[in-house]
């Protein structure tokens, strides 16, 4: 009895032993993956206007003679922001303007044609030829008769003879003349005139843009944000500083740099929260409004150990809800939800691994002070 007994446990033992090394062998079933929320996307970025910094020059090289604003006035478009000396352009301006007038004044002259005295002038001259003409027709009338009969010499007559024919041509060149004053001007004399006139008034048109070069004026509504022109200092297109620099400050957006491993993942129309290091406990909101279509060269460092410099990022632009207490080209940070907007359920679960900078998420306050550009 004792025999089976332990026949029987040693048949369960080996069964049991059996059934836990088959369990072991078969491959586990896999559990799905857990739905993990995308982490929040960091970017460094600055404050700018609804334009960026716009960067002036005057078109023409010259001493700056008035400054008429200031740094920080409100300007409208179109407004005067500094002059030029531009004394000899304004005397090109009037030499432009009487060469033109001379031309009009020869096109009016060549429509109306001689005066009345050049008329007069030229119909006494063509009658005093013509008796010059009737008088050498009349020698010559005699001396040929007289030479019919030997009665003169062959050199008298051949003067007689070259005398009429010299009176016939300059009574030929009489009425021509008197023809000429009284003919109505050629379509080419007008046009040769037309086209003097045109060539006038397009050195005129030259010479007052050249003038108004001499003055620089604002291209949009903003605010001057500097000034680095003086009174008898030279300014011009090649200067190596510009004369204004200004924005539209109507608005505040922020220029972020996301780094390349998050820039797909960031959309137009999500909500993004923005903090400064000179506003502590303050914070913005805003929503991205425009996407960089390429990559480029990371421009701004927070100076973090753990920070990447080799990497591209991606400039997005976003616009501020509200952002009276920022200044222009103020450094800010920026936390972009990718749950946010209407593009954010295109996010893929398996995009939640940290990247980057991702692997340190820090509170603003812990973030490095240092910034460099």
């Amino acid at each position: 009895m004792k025999k089976l007994v332990l026949l029987a446990a040693g048949v369960i033992a080996i069964v049991a032993l059996g059934l836990m090394i088959d369990a072991h062998s078969r491959t586990p079933t896999e559990r799905p993956a857990e739905h993990r929320e995308p982490p929040t996307v960091f970017a460094l970025g600055r404050v700018e206007g609804v334009t960026p910094e716009i960067e002036l020059r005057p078109r023409q090289s010259g001493r700056v003679v008035e400054v008429a604003v200031c740094e920080g006035q409100l300007v409208e478009a179109g407004q005067l922001l500094l002059r030029l000396d531009d004394q000899h352009l304004r005397h090109e301006v009037a030499l432009a303007a009487a060469q033109l007038e001379l031309a009009q004044a020869k096109l009016q002259r060549l429509l109306n044609g001689a005066h009345r005295h050049q008329r007069t002038e030229a119909a006494a001259l063509c009658r005093a030829k013509m008796v010059q003409y009737e008088r050498a027709e009349l020698a010559w009338d005699r001396a040929a008769e007289l030479h019919k009969y030997k009665a003169i010499p062959d050199k008298e007559a051949d003067n007689r003879k070259s005398e009429l024919e010299a009176a016939t041509a300059e009574l030929e060149a009489a009425k021509a003349r008197l023809e000429r004053i009284g003919a109505a001007a050629r379509p080419d004399e007008v046009r040769i005139e037309n086209s003097q006139i045109q060539a006038a008034r397009a050195r005129l048109e030259l010479a007052r843009v050249q003038l108004e070069w001499t003055k620089l004026r604002a291209g949009c509504r903003g605010q001057v944000l500097k000034i680095d022109a003086q009174l008898g200092e030279l300014a011009g297109p090649d200067s190596a500083e510009p004369a204004v620099v200004m924005a539209d400050t109507s608005r505040f957006c922020v220029r972020a740099y996301i780094e390349e491993m998050d820039a797909p993942r960031v959309k137009i129309g999500m909500t993004a929260k923005i903090v400064a290091d000179g506003l502590p406990g303050r914070q913005f909101t805003g929503r991205v409004i425009r996407l960089s279509p390429r990559m480029g060269r990371k421009k701004l460092w927070s100076d973090h150990p753990a920070e990447r410099s080799d990497t591209k990022t991606r400039e997005v632009w976003i616009e501020l809800d509200k952002g009276e207490a920022l200044v222009v080209g103020l450094p800010v940070d920026v936390m972009i939800d990718p749950q946010s907007g209407t593009s954010a359920k295109g996010v893929q679960s398996g995009e939640t691994k940290p990247r980057g900078r991702l692997q340190i998420q820090l509170p603003p306050a812990a973030k490095a002070e240092s910034r460099k550009q």
